[in-house]
């Protein structure tokens, strides 16, 4: 100021600090991702940006936080093909079936990857139609003499009440031929019609923008899971094995991870259902426990079922993405200690035996995405994909799940140390609207879970018609085959008893 101003002097502005201007910058890029997220989402899918925001940064960020900590603590596993010894046990003896890889009528892919385990539950469920007698000469031929016996078996796999339902099987088909429990053909041209209509769907979603589209691809996602891709994983969609493997990827890409699926459902879950063994107990385990008496802490209902209503709807990105992740890897899961799918007994000789058929698929799922990214970009191709999965999600947790998880399908252990593996299947599950004609079509059979566990072999679109012998036949031997009265009970069930 000039001589004699009385103009006061300002301090200079401070700059400034560097840490604050990058929480503005971090807080505004997250600003305007999530204003991106919700631009490009239709407004029903709202409240799931935050929670696919969460799950797809932790996969993100997972190889740096879990991965490389793991890899340099020797922690990660990769097992071997060669390190898998040829043996298959059955009925505590051990066999050796690679040469019958060419000759299995059921294909090598289920041979291979029973590889290393007990499968006698599997031989047992599988082979209703071929003589008992026949089947032990054949099976002798095979066996390692010289070995050391195995553990036997931990359930009685053959017992009166199977026998009795294996024989209203064979009668059910009598004549009828060898695909006679396959799908019949009208049921295969519905699900090639529904096929057809989801990828038209998916070209005009790319295309055209339809986003009308997404709820239908996700029902017809679900149709195709049920009705074709269980069917086809438990070769009981046609005779041919290459044509059931290659029909079990008909939900691609909105389905499970196929060869992931071998090992969870049918050399998991189906053999040792709702036991400590089944990994479907523990798919969002610490969260919430699907067990009997432990588990998940009871908590406020609202927040229940906000936590259901959360976890159920990343069923298929779990087992189509974070399933194989952990196959592959074999990390330490930091939530609960636990490895993927750790609780089966021969996990590892599972994972050497099928990584490739596992990676092939992955591969496949993320080119599929971008393909995706390039139609929409980043943000629409996540968001529209995101969408599509919640609604397979509850389709199949609902289909899936719901039978096997309710109270009454955990009996005591002392309880059920006196049932046979058929009577365990029975009483593991519960039915609901098993006469209904449009229940079982849109279920894919799921909705009579009891008897598909007798005879995962058979068609699920079968077991209807052979729903009212098999009443019979567990009223017979006193075994309780529970059935839901009404759609209510059956889903209330389900979420109380996952509080």
């Amino acid at each position: 100021p000039a001589r004699g101003s009385r103009e006061v002097l300002q301090p200079r502005p401070r700059p400034p600090r560097r840490r604050d201007g990058m929480i503005s910058s971090v807080l505004a890029a997250v600003g305007g991702f999530f204003r991106s997220a919700f631009a490009e989402t239709c407004p029903i899918f709202y409240i799931f940006v935050p929670y696919w925001t969460l799950i797809l940064t932790a996969l993100a960020v997972s190889p740096l936080t879990i991965l490389l900590p793991q890899l340099l603590q020797g922690k990660l596993t990769w097992p071997k093909a060669d390190d898998v010894p040829d043996e298959w046990i059955i009925n505590g003896k051990r066999y050796n079936l690679k040469s019958f890889y060419e000759n299995h009528p059921g294909g090598s892919f289920p041979l291979r990857s029973a590889k290393g385990s007990d499968c006698t539950g599997l031989v047992q469920s599988y082979h209703v139609f071929i003589d008992r007698d026949v089947f032990a000469k054949m099976l002798a031929r095979f066996e390692i003499k010289d070995a050391p016996p195995a553990d036997p078996p931990v359930m009685v796999f053959s017992d009166p009440f199977y026998e009795d339902l294996k024989k209203v099987a064979r009668e059910h088909f009598k004549g009828q031929g060898r695909a006679g429990h396959k799908m019949t053909w009208p049921h295969v041209g519905l699900c090639f019609l529904a096929w057809a209509a989801m990828w038209a769907m998916i070209w005009a979603l790319l295309t055209r923008n339809s986003m009308w589209t997404i709820p239908f691809i996700g029902c017809c996602s679900w149709y195709l899971t049920g009705n074709v891709m269980h069917d086809a994983s438990h070769n009981a969609f046609v005779t041919t094995p290459w044509v059931n493997r290659l029909f079990s990827h008909a939900a691609f890409p909105y389905g499970v991870n196929v060869a992931g699926w071998q090992i969870q459902h049918v050399m998991s879950h189906h053999i040792y259902t709702n036991d400590e063994d089944d990994v479907d107990l523990y798919h969002f385990d610490p969260l919430v426990t699907l067990e009997k008496g432990s588990g998940s802490t009871t908590i406020n209902p609202f927040l229940h079922m906000l936590r259901l209503t959360y976890l159920l709807s990343s069923a298929i990105p779990h087992l189509s993405l974070v399933v194989p992740y952990g196959l592959l890897f074999g990390q330490i899961d930091p939530a609960h200690g636990h490895r993927m799918y750790d609780r089966v007994k021969a996990i590892n000789h599972h994972r050497a035996e099928l990584r490739w058929e596992i990676l092939g698929e992955t591969g496949a799922l993320l080119a599929y995405f971008l393909i995706c990214y390039s139609y929409h970009g980043f943000m629409k191709a996540l968001c529209c994909q995101m969408s599509i999965y919640v609604v397979s999600s509850y389709l199949f947790s609902f289909f899936t799940q719901v039978s096997h998880l309710q109270e009454e399908c955990f009996p005591d252990a002392k309880e059920k140390e006196k049932l046979s593996f058929a009577m365990r299947q029975v009483a593991s599950s519960k039915d609901f609207a098993a006469d209904s004609p449009f229940w079982g079509h849109i279920s894919g059979g799921l909705n009579t879970q009891a008897i598909h566990h007798c005879f995962p072999g058979i068609s699920a679109m079968h077991l209807r018609g052979m729903y009212p012998k098999f009443r019979q036949v567990c009223k017979k031997h006193g075994v309780n085959l529970k059935e839901s009265p009404s759609l209510g009970d059956f889903v209330w069930g389900f979420v109380s008893f996952a509080n």
